[in-house]
């Protein structure tokens, strides 16, 4: 009984738990992807992807903590107007130094990730990042 019980054990033990992978709405890779970091109080969380054909997924949490998904479109206009806003200029990320309290903003473009505070950038970082929520703002209320 006792080598029954050690075998079990060992069976379970060795098993790793597989990730499951979920059927997302699209399997092709996005474009661009902007997100935002928890901080002490209740700041918005969310992770928002745009893919070149203009589709929009939202993932985030409401007030109440609840997860949430949306997908949107957004029409041709705004998409090359978003890729015009974007442009080539945003350099290369910088060093990231995390401030206590302060939620993570995470930009994702052209294979580069950018990480910072939104209250501590300025230039042309500052100028996408407004859009960016812009654009998250109108995914909501659609």
């Amino acid at each position: 009984m006792k080598n029954v019980m050690i075998v079990l054990i060992l069976i379970v033990a060795s098993c790793k738990p597989v990730k499951q992978v979920t059927t997302t709405v699209t399997q092709k890779e996005a474009f661009l992807e902007y997100s935002k970091g928890q901080c002490l109080g209740r700041c918005p969380v969310y992770n928002i992807r745009v893919f070149d054909d203009g589709m929009v997924v939202y993932e985030g949490r409401d007030r109440q903590r609840k997860k949430i998904s949306i997908i949107s479109q957004l029409s041709r206009e705004e998409v090359q107007e978003l890729t015009l806003v974007l442009g080539n200029t945003l350099g290369e990320p910088n060093l990231f130094k995390r401030i206590r309290d302060r939620p993570i903003t995470a930009l994702t473009y052209k294979n580069k990730e950018y990480k910072y505070h939104a209250s501590k950038i300025d230039g042309k970082l500052k100028e996408v990042n407004a859009r960016l929520e812009d654009l998250v703002a109108q995914v909501i209320v659609k």
